[in-house]
């Protein structure tokens, strides 16, 4: 399959005081082997030496801004509202791509123009970059949100006709806008898993999802408020109990090792591996 132009894809990264992780968050976006790539930087006023980091890879990033914002949600959205691209991602501040995930998302998103959202495999890294663990996830199938599961989000890549189609991120929720959003375009267009690592997912003592977690009255209270409004604003029920969770999840395990040990899967990961590899010789890459 030929193709003549590469779609230009967008990543928004929202910001604020993460100067720890920053750089490596804006390298990793640098470091990818795709040529149409436009990063969006949206810094919430941070304090703490963001801004210069911004302003030491400037060249780099096609728009950035520092200023006060109403939350994460808005930020993204604000990001987006300056993307022009076809095909959009957001990397938060702390998380990392792998080295090829834009082209690899690209060209599932060519291969398939049925296919409106794509994700893959995570990895958790630390604060110092060490791997503590991964998050293998099995093909997509209806049902999936409904049974609570949700995607690793620096994985995820979507068209820009469908993130605009269901009104983007949702700026009132602070903590589910993702699975929100996953729910809404699973309902406008069809999803499909990419079977590689290709995000890397940061948890250290600064991480929202940690600082919410470990708040014992707060943030967990405000977390699990919050989700359990959007899940039944979409389901129309409570999520399912820490019981049914825990029945979700071994099915889903076993799923996955079924689907692992088929032909099927195997092929899939050996020509994703030969587009990582290949040079795209026939590839004409136009600029806009």
């Amino acid at each position: 399959m030929i193709m003549t132009t590469l779609p230009l894809i967008k990543i928004v990264t929202p910001s604020f005081n993460q100067a720890q992780f920053l750089e490596e968050t804006i390298q990793s976006v640098m470091r990818q082997d795709y040529p149409r790539i436009e990063h969006i930087v949206i810094d919430g006023g941070s304090i703490d030496g963001s801004v210069d980091i911004i302003k030491k890879y400037e060249n780099h990033i096609a728009y950035w801004v520092s200023e006060r914002d109403a939350g994460q949600s808005s930020a993204i959205n604000k990001g987006f509202l300056k993307a022009t691209g076809d095909i959009f991602g957001w990397l938060n501040s702390d998380d990392l791509l792998a080295p090829s995930a834009t082209k690899i998302a690209s060209y599932y998103l060519m291969r398939y123009p049925d296919i409106g959202v794509v994700y893959g495999d995570r990895l958790y890294i630390d604060a110092k970059g060490n791997v503590t663990g991964i998050n293998q996830c099995p093909s997509y199938k209806q049902g999936m949100f409904k049974k609570n599961f949700t995607l690793p989000q620096e994985t995820v890549f979507f068209r820009k006709e469908v993130f605009e189609k269901v009104g983007g991120l949702d700026e009132s929720l602070h903590f589910a806008m993702d699975f929100d959003l996953w729910c809404k375009l699973s309902k406008v267009t069809r999803m499909r898993h990419i079977p590689l690592f290709i995000g890397y997912f940061r948890a250290h003592e600064t991480a929202k999802s940690v600082v919410v977690h470990r708040t014992e009255e707060n943030g967990s209270a405000k977390y699990l408020e919050e989700h359990g409004r959007v899940y039944k604003r979409h389901f129309g029920t409570p999520p399912p109990s820490p019981m049914k969770m825990k029945w979700y999840r071994m099915l889903r395990r076993l799923n996955l090792l079924i689907e692992q040990r088929s032909d099927g899967y195997r092929e899939e990961v050996l020509n994703i591996r030969s587009v990582i590899s290949e040079h795209q010789e026939n590839i004409h890459t136009s600029t806009k």
